[in-house]
């Protein structure tokens, strides 16, 4: 009897849920060149409060025998929004901006996580710093040209400076995910947890359609 791979289940088990989330109106606006500075940076704004939300939860479980593994601060995105987020605001000014309900309920189940089962922050990881990998490049040429950033400022969130191939590394992340300890009954759990990451991110994208741009 032949096992699936925790990559391969990740990755057939969320096809549905990451189309989904492509053909959101905010994702193809996006993707059409359409949005405008207000909410291109509303929107990186929310993205800060889960990446600050998921990175904190990974330095807290280091040591812990899955996500320790998966620990790659090369990565982590926060600071890197941050950067952007002064470029895009002309200072400081968006730190004292609220979350969109969205957002808070996605920080709010990646807390959960972290305190009930850290198993779970896997499929996180896996849907948010894979993404960036893939499809976050193409993003970057989009809002590049959508902003006219010719000087390469306000794409620190698109940059990975630490990773020289991306290829390479999203092969060699996927092979570690085949050797974490799971068993298919895990497994099963973090394919659904992958899911509801998806639904949270399409919650977040929902939000963003709401405001003026």
């Amino acid at each position: 009897m032949t096992t699936t791979s925790l990559s391969t289940s990740l990755r057939e088990g969320t096809h549905d849920s990451h189309r989904l989330a492509e053909q959101t109106p905010f994702i193809r606006s996006l993707f059409q060149g359409q949005l405008s500075l207000e909410a291109y940076r509303e929107f990186m704004l929310q993205l800060l409060h889960v990446y600050q939300a998921l990175e904190d939860a990974h330095s807290q479980q280091r040591n812990h025998p899955l996500l320790g593994r998966l620990h790659f601060p090369a990565l982590f995105r926060a600071e890197a929004i941050r950067r952007d987020l002064d470029y895009y605001f002309g200072g400081r000014g968006w730190q004292n901006l609220p979350l969109r309900a969205a957002t808070a309920a996605y920080v709010q189940r990646i807390d959960a996580l972290a305190r009930e089962w850290p198993d779970g922050l896997v499929a996180h990881h896996y849907t948010r710093y894979l993404g960036d990998l893939s499809g976050g490049q193409a993003m970057k040429r989009v809002v590049a040209k959508m902003f006219n950033l010719s000087a390469g400022e306000g794409l620190a969130f698109y940059d990975f400076p630490q990773i020289a191939d991306h290829a390479e590394f999203k092969e060699q992340y996927r092979a570690l995910l085949d050797t974490l300890p799971v068993d298919a009954g895990a497994a099963r759990r973090i394919v659904d947890e992958a899911n509801l990451a998806f639904q949270l991110n399409r919650d977040v994208f929902a939000a963003m359609t709401k405001m003026p741009d």
